[in-house]
């Protein structure tokens, strides 16, 4: 993690005799995709698509015609050489709420067609199918401004994450595209209830943090991302394991029955509150159990509130580093551009970039807030003292060179912009100079 070995199992608890995760059934994968261009298409259109846009070596196994008066047009098995699992398409007419929730969510024109993919992320790597199913899609049909994963209810735009895959075979989509992290409270103000979902789509179970104060929600959601990032790239830690997020920092991972019994009434994600055929999930708690007669499991409310108040380093998998620094390092030239715009136009913003010090076998990424940036290096001040490197000081003054950074960060008018939203870091500073 962070380019570091880290044993970050270690002391499980027998919770029971032969205790293990449940086995998680793989979910599907669900994509709609208006169709936007002449229509309705042909099976064999479809088919063509992938091949002559895309440039993929697809087999259609058949095809059946939807009922009369169904709204199916028809259904269809497809295969794709590098997806492990076909791929069930059918096309459908589009309701008039359908329509209004894509033109209003999403920018989509008026359609009469959606075209519906569906199928499991089932390969040795199953980021690299996410991706090439995206890539597909946004290659055979260029005309479509958004596709709609139905399973998240989550619209993947076409400018802000298709086209930088599109434009780039070396990057990968955000392993967070995958699922997403949701909040539940009883009231407003009152604690939270956050746990991830599509996880199941990766064959893991899912994430979750209890009784989370309000003001820890952002601070949870984030950290509840790269818990997830970390444990598909390397599985879960076994039940009642500790697991490290930083230097001397832990949770400890339980199942749900180890702690719903003690969550007081009023909390959220009672047994009542979740879905009978939900998949299985980890809840992650303080390290150590409290209570002198009958000890339980506590909120992990210190770490999260360290997380939020304190300079802290949180360990990130391996794949979401390489990714980060790879978008970080290919958008140097925009960030110089706009670190420049902001300059000439005096406005007030902090730009930092995240470096890598310290030996191979001991790395830390810090931030530095950049004062000057001319040509392929900058020259800034360390944002906080190191916590794994000795001898580095908040305040320091260090030279990064382009090579070196695996992330960059605008703070514009108390908005955050990073290398994933540069298209909107655009826009935004862009509308500074706008008469």
């Amino acid at each position: 993690m962070m380019e570091d070995t880290f044993d970050q199992f270690g002391n499980a608890l027998p919770l029971g005799d032969g205790d293990a995760w449940p086995v998680v059934e793989r979910a599907p994968v669900s994509m709609a995709v208006p169709w936007t261009e002449p229509g309705p298409p042909a099976p064999e259109t479809i088919a063509d698509d992938m091949r002559t846009r895309a440039g993929r070596k697809v087999e259609l196994h058949g095809a059946e015609v939807g009922p009369e008066d169904s709204g199916l047009l028809w259904s269809a098995v497809f295969t794709i050489e590098g997806l492990a699992a076909p791929i069930f398409v059918w096309l459908e007419e589009t309701d008039t709420p359908a329509a209004q929730h894509a033109a209003e969510a999403a920018g989509v024109p008026e359609h009469q067609w959606t075209m519906v993919w569906q199928t499991r992320l089932e390969g040795k790597d199953a980021v690299m199918e996410w991706g090439m199913v995206l890539r597909t899609i946004g290659w055979s049909w260029p005309g479509t401004p958004a596709v709609h994963d139905l399973e998240l209810s989550r619209w993947i735009m076409r400018e802000d994450v298709l086209e930088p895959l599109l434009a780039d075979q070396q990057l990968e989509p955000a392993i967070e595209s995958l699922w997403w992290v949701s909040a539940s409270q009883r009231m407003q103000d009152a604690p939270a209830w956050l746990k991830t979902n599509g996880m199941n789509r990766l064959g893991l179970p899912e994430l979750e943090f209890l009784e989370v104060p309000v003001s820890l929600v952002p601070t949870t959601a984030h950290l509840l991302d790269e818990l997830a990032a970390r444990i598909v790239e390397d599985g879960p830690p076994p039940p009642g394991t500790r697991m490290a997020i930083g230097p001397e920092m832990e949770l400890r991972a339980v199942p749900p029955r180890e702690v719903l019994h003690v969550l007081p009434p009023e909390m959220p994600g009672q047994l009542d509150d979740r879905e009978p055929d939900a998949p299985p999930s980890i809840v992650f708690t303080g390290p150590e159990k409290i209570g002198a007669t009958r000890a339980t499991w506590p909120p992990a409310t210190n770490i999260l509130q360290r997380l939020a108040e304190e300079p802290c380093v949180v360990y990130r998998s391996t794949r979401t580093t390489k990714r980060r620094s790879h978008l970080a390092q290919q958008s140097w030239d925009d960030l110089g551009m706009i670190h420049a715009k902001l300059k000439r136009l005096g406005v007030e913003a902090l730009v930092a970039v995240k470096a890598v010090f310290g030996p191979e076998a001991s790395r830390e990424h810090c931030w530095v807030r950049i004062s000057t940036l001319q040509g392929n290096s900058v020259t800034g001040v360390l944002d906080a003292d190191t916590r794994i490197v000795p001898g580095l000081k908040a305040g320091d003054t260090h030279q990064v060179n382009r090579e070196e950074i695996s992330d960059w960060c605008v703070v514009l008018d108390q908005n955050r912009f990073d290398p994933e939203s540069l298209p909107a870091l655009w826009r935004a500073v862009d509308a500074l100079s706008a008469p």
